[in-house]
């Protein structure tokens, strides 16, 4: 019997697909199979898959069997062994699947061959098996490349470059083992983005946890009490100490994102995700825990922020433009833009505090969308104000975030975070529920699980 682990799982996707396991597939089987699944029934399952039937599909048996030996093997079937296979397909009922599963075992064929033959299939698999897991654990290092490594299309199946690109590399594999230069030539092939770029984390988040104080001095005896009694449905937990009553906005992060990579925040409210972007934008430091950001996290979180209401509207701009540029050159024609996108006109020279709540949040939303940045880190909840200025606003706001190189959104609307992101990370009460390509996030968001847990 064979030990049901990433590396059997690779040898049924190289005989069948002749290709690396998606790290996707691997940790499904690997989950599953924690119940009562055995590496039989996986091959069985695999062997029904589009993946495979559409290559062999309307095949003689002889076809389907030279094409597991090359897939494993670099090699047609012998002579023998095709008419050993084909022989108890027809008389003892054999199916491929079980044909998989005694082919990548450790024993020896079950008929004769010769043994220098039987050592060299023996050397190209363990070969093969070991770039398979090389390409694998190479693509698990990114959300961008594990999203890369799927196929185009699932109905009608179309395999796509990427996975096309990769069985060509694993053909190739024989006698020599590959190198981890050889794996990350073939990955990079997969596309225009180097790994080297794709694999530079940006953000490290290691053990963090963030504890927010509560000053409430009237009535601190109630503020305790709540504290050590109430069940919160909403909200970090509630912790309470000798030093006073502290909300456990963050728990336990371990996180790492790296460069280009659009990451869409998901939680009930109170959750954790706007405390999260505070936390890499720089607004709240730890309060345990080691947090290393490599790039500018530039925070678009809500109307009021970073701007005082006291300045005027020419101030305020003038006060960014500094801050992005250290110096005023350019800044006109920057204010000129600033007014035109706005529609403030001369309001503009008049003091924040005099505007409406509408004409407040075009002028902030005019500065913060008025040029790129490496990393952002935008609150759903960010208004745009009027109504009459949302068209302009929503456009804008489009390109702003596709200007980005990394992104983070938190949102509630499913629509925009699948527009912008490709990997999900769910928040509960502080802590991370899940963290994963985006669609499988916002699947996990909808199970009855959370919601009991967290909604409800």
């Amino acid at each position: 019997m064979i030990d049901l682990n990433s590396k059997s799982l690779q040898k049924l996707y190289v005989a069948y697909f002749g290709r690396p396991g998606d790290p996707s597939g691997i940790n499904y089987w690997l989950s599953n199979s924690k119940g009562s699944l055995t590496l039989n029934q996986i091959s069985d399952e695999l062997s029904r898959q589009d993946e495979y039937r559409n290559s062999v599909d309307n095949k003689s048996l002889e076809f389907q069997i030279n094409k597991l030996y090359i897939n494993l093997f670099g090699r047609k079937a012998d002579f023998n062994g095709l008419n050993y296979w084909i022989e108890n397909i027809n008389n003892q009922g054999y199916k491929i699947s079980y044909i998989v599963c005694k082919l990548i075992s450790k024993q020896n064929k079950p008929y004769p061959i010769q043994k220098d033959q039987e050592e060299k299939d023996i050397n190209v698999l363990q070969n093969k098996i070991y770039a398979a897991e090389m390409f694998t654990s190479q693509i698990s290092k990114s959300i961008s490349l594990i999203n890369l490594y799927q196929p185009e299309s699932i109905s009608p199946w179309r395999s796509g470059n990427p996975l096309i690109r990769a069985s060509n590399f694993l053909s190739k594999v024989n006698f020599n083992k590959v190198t981890i230069d050889d794996v990350n030539l073939t990955i990079e092939s997969l596309s225009d983005t180097s790994i080297i770029v794709l694999n530079k984390p940006v953000i490290e988040l290691k053990d963090i946890s963030l504890s927010i104080p509560i000053f409430y001095s009237e009535n601190r005896s109630l503020t305790k009490k709540l504290a050590s009694k109430v069940t919160n449905l909403t909200g970090g937990e509630l912790s309470k100490s000798n030093k006073g009553t502290h909300i456990i906005a963050l728990n336990n992060i371990n996180l790492t994102f790296m460069k280009g990579e659009r990451v869409g925040l998901i939680g009930h409210n109170g959750s954790g995700k706007s405390s999260f972007l505070r936390l890499i934008s720089g607004i709240y430091l730890p309060t345990c825990g080691k947090i290393k950001i490599g790039v500018d996290v530039y925070p678009m979180l809500q109307k009021t922020f970073l701007t005082s209401s006291e300045l005027s509207g020419i101030d305020a701009c003038k006060a960014h433009y500094l801050f992005r540029n250290h110096s005023l050159k350019g800044f006109e024609s920057f204010l000129n833009e600033i007014i035109e996108f706005s529609g403030l006109g001369s309001y503009i020279s008049l003091p924040i505090k005099t505007y409406s709540e509408g004409m407040s949040a075009r002028l902030i939303f005019s500065i913060l969308t008025s040029s790129s940045h490496d990393c952002l880190a935008i609150d759903e909840g960010f208004g745009t104000g009027d109504t009459d200025f949302f068209d302009r606003a929503e456009a804008r706001m489009e390109q702003f975030m596709e200007s980005a190189a990394t992104l983070f959104l938190a949102s509630h609307s499913e629509e925009l975070l699948k527009q912008f992101c490709n990997r999900g990370i769910v928040f509960s009460h502080g802590s991370i529920a899940y963290d994963g390509p985006l669609e499988a996030a916002l699947n996990y968001y909808h199970t009855h699980d959370y919601y009991q847990k967290n909604v409800s």
